[in-house]
């Protein structure tokens, strides 16, 4: 692997770089307000929201206090019960592309909301029209019993948390339980796990566990297993400790001296194996785990102790032995057996903490008070009259819980089942009415779901092929952002000729040859923004047979403010921390070469490699980091692995997005160009422009006046529908933000 620093460029060397980027990484969170919502983790494809998630958010939220409604799986906040009012903004007739044609209007939507999805678009909107009247499932109960009241898991997860994320490990709680942290006291050198923060209550669990024996040292790890959230055990291996060991500890550990004499292993391989086999939003379950991760030199932020789960009054902790007796019914750690079995104790204490957070806190002491914690005896029918499940409207569930809804706009219709007591809808004849009734409203209301429609209205003018030809043109201006003129090529050059040489800066959509020019040229669509660009700024003066060549954008009116747009993507917040990488081997072994080459500019949070056809691997990936000075680090030196030399420019893409371009395969076609008939089309739309320009806008003013409204912790949400018209789908846009200030 070979690094290449520009003569003319100064640069840090990479342990200044890594270690100012640490630095930086600690300022992460004074770089801007970044919402407690965390996206859906990203695979090889990117996963979108519908508009029923957005609903269950809604319900989950409003309704978590007084019923037990099931949190979304994607949504994951450190404290939602700090959540104290919903606000949903509906903007009529906008798509994702919309958004990004016009983005530098949009600066409050960019700017104070930082998550966002792509949304799937709906033929119906239940957000307005049966909200209230939908079904949810919710279990009341009857007050706690008096002998559980005080009970100290309950204490600490109160009688109705549910969900994985509910029974994580605070920071502080792991400081004070002394587990390893980053920057703790004895921490030093220890390996930190690539965790990326973003745990969900759909995240996977990982039963681990160790056995020691003691050496000149002190403890140190002889055996791991670990065992995934399915029962398997994906690690058992033997250790060999480096210093000498004075006690084998072998009646817990059943270790002994010929046991470990021809063992190699060492503890920077299990590591590396552990850092292998944890995905980045894994979550860690031992019983005293703090011991297992301090033998292991590794740091590990989420993570489940089931001593700290099944917990006793003044810091007491139950053996796990006693543990999988009682609420397992199995025995574990037998007398017979010499040693401990840790594939047995990790899969034990896995089966715990499902367990725990299968039934929820209350229902674990109702069935296990008498026999684990000696408590006095419960009534039992106060018990089995407690659980209640019922279902009913949202809005019924919503108004028994003491709280009403609020729906502005002229196009909110709602179900003529909902009564005044659970709604107040009211009709608004203008955008800029819909926010002054909000405004004296605001503190009324627990759910409040704003219609602006100003835009839609301007569309329904028109007749539906001019609405189509509005869409197809939005679209046609983002993919002129990707499609470049490379020529003039040779007489014999082809399709595969081009492919060949642009096919190393990102994948291409389109290769189509130009023969009624001077000279043979061709039109190119890259998938990607960053492909195009990349093509532009490096394959300049390149020749194909002994033809050299240009690479130019197009020139016509549409691609006349195109350098501005450029440049709003590249300040996107979205992807300041991003990098685009290309010209990737598709060896196996890539993704872990990538890792070491970046890892020396900054801890990296993942790797996004996008999905090719017909199952071929990538030979571009995005790499997102901790902080943004590590992506500003990378773009600025030339590297390679192996053979091959790397392009790396800052991320244009933003993470929900997989392309720019219409998803259909690389095609190849040497028919002519018929540009009049779509530049005729175009020409229809453009005489709008200034108005669209500033109807998007206002929209985005009355969204910033909307939030500055809205109270603290209020959870605000943005939605842009998309359209589903003509047999084609438009996605939409979800912004997602809890207003800290």
């Amino acid at each position: 692997m070979k690094i290449e620093t520009p003569a003319d460029q100064q640069m840090e060397s990479p342990s200044s770089s890594s270690s100012s980027s640490s630095s930086c990484c600690k300022r992460k969170a004074e770089d801007s307000v970044i919402s407690d919502c965390c996206q859906k983790r990203l695979k090889l494809q990117q996963d979108v929201l519908t508009v029923k998630d957005v609903c269950d958010l809604i319900q989950y939220v409003t309704l978590k206090r007084c019923n037990r409604v099931k949190k979304p799986s994607w949504f994951s906040v450190s404290d939602d019960a700090r959540l104290s009012r919903v606000n949903v903004m509906i903007l009529d007739g906008l798509t994702q592309s919309h958004f990004y044609r016009y983005f530098s209007q949009f600066r409050h939507l960019r700017n104070k909301y930082s998550s966002r999805w792509t949304l799937a678009p709906s033929s119906c909107d239940p957000l307005t029209s049966d909200l209230l009247s939908s079904k949810v499932t919710v279990e009341t109960r009857m007050p706690l019993p008096a002998s559980l009241m005080w009970h100290p898991v309950i204490r600490r997860f109160g009688s109705s948390a549910a969900g994985l994320s509910s029974f994580l490990l605070t920071k502080e709680e792991m400081i004070k339980h002394n587990f390893p942290v980053k920057g703790g006291r004895g921490c030093e050198g220890f390996v930190c796990t690539e965790s990326d923060g973003r745990v969900t209550d759909g995240s996977p669990l990982f039963g681990l566990d160790c056995e020691m024996c003691l050496t000149s040292e002190g403890l140190e790890v002889t055996r791991v297993a670990l065992v995934d959230e399915a029962g398997h055990c994906v690690l058992n291996e033997l250790v060999k400790p480096p210093n000498p060991i004075i006690n084998y500890c072998t009646r817990f550990s059943g270790i002994t001296r010929s046991i470990l004499e021809p063992v190699s292993t060492c503890l920077a391989d299990v590591q590396r194996k552990l850092l292998q086999l944890l995905p980045r939003d894994a979550v860690l379950v031992g019983h005293s785990l703090d011991g297992d991760l301090r033998v292991l030199h590794m740091i590990h932020p989420h993570v489940i102790d089931t001593s700290l789960l099944y917990r006793q009054e003044f810091g007491g902790r139950f053996k796990l032995k006693r543990l999988a007796q009682v609420i397992l019914n199995r025995e574990i750690q037998s007398e017979d057996r010499k040693g401990h079995d840790p594939c047995e104790d990790a899969l034990a204490a896995l089966h715990l903490a499902q367990y725990f957070i299968r039934k929820g806190p209350r229902e674990v002491l109702e069935d296990h008070h008498n026999e684990l914690w000696d408590f006095p005896e419960i009534n039992d029918h106060v018990i089995l009259s407690d659980h209640q499940l019922s279902s009913l409207s949202f809005g019924h569930a919503l108004y028994g819980s003491g709280q009403s809804a609020l729906f502005l706009g002229g196009a909110a219709e709602t179900s003529g089942s909902v009564s005044n007591q659970q709604c107040r809808r009211q009709q608004c004849f203008s955008d800029r009415e819909v926010v002054c009734v909000f405004r004296r409203l605001v503190q009324s209301y627990s759910l409040s779901v704003l219609r602006f429609s100003s835009f839609s209205n301007t569309l329904n003018q028109t007749t539906a092929t001019g609405r189509q030809r509005h869409l197809q043109q939005v679209c046609e201006r983002l993919r002129q952002m990707c499609v470049l003129y490379v020529g003039p090529l040779p007489a014999d050059g082809t399709e595969r000729h081009v492919h060949k040489l642009l096919k190393r800066c990102g994948r291409l959509r389109t290769v189509r040859l130009l023969h009624h020019t001077h000279g043979v040229h061709a039109e190119v669509v890259f998938e990607h923004l960053e492909g195009a660009q990349l093509a532009l700024d490096h394959l300049n003066g390149h020749q194909i047979n002994d033809c050299t060549i240009k690479v130019r954008r197009p020139v016509h009116e549409l691609c006349l403010d195109l350098d501005e747009r450029l440049s709003e993507r590249q300040n996107d917040r979205l992807n300041s921390h991003m990098i685009y990488v290309c010209n990737l081997s598709t060896n196996p072994h890539c993704h872990d070469d990538l890792l070491q080459t970046f890892r020396q500019f900054g801890p990296i949070q993942q790797v996004t490699c996008a999905k090719e056809h017909a199952g071929k691997r990538s030979r571009h990936a995005f790499i997102e980091f901790e902080c943004a000075d590590s992506a500003q680090a990378a773009v600025g030196v030339t590297l390679q692995i192996g053979s091959r030399k790397l392009s790396v420019c800052q991320a244009l893409t933003p993470p929900h997005m997989t392309s720019w371009t219409h998803t259909h395969p690389v095609t190849t076609e040497t028919s002519p160009e018929t540009a009049e008939q779509r530049e005729e089309c175009d020409l229809s739309c453009d005489l709008q422009e200034p108005l669209l320009e500033r109807q998007m806008k206002k929209l985005d003013r009355r969204v910033g006046k909307v939030f500055r409204a809205l109270e603290r912790n209020c959870l605000s949400v943005v939605i842009l529908p998309g359209d589903r018209s003509g047999g084609v789908d438009h996605p939409g846009l979800c912004f997602i933000h809890i207003k800290q200030t």
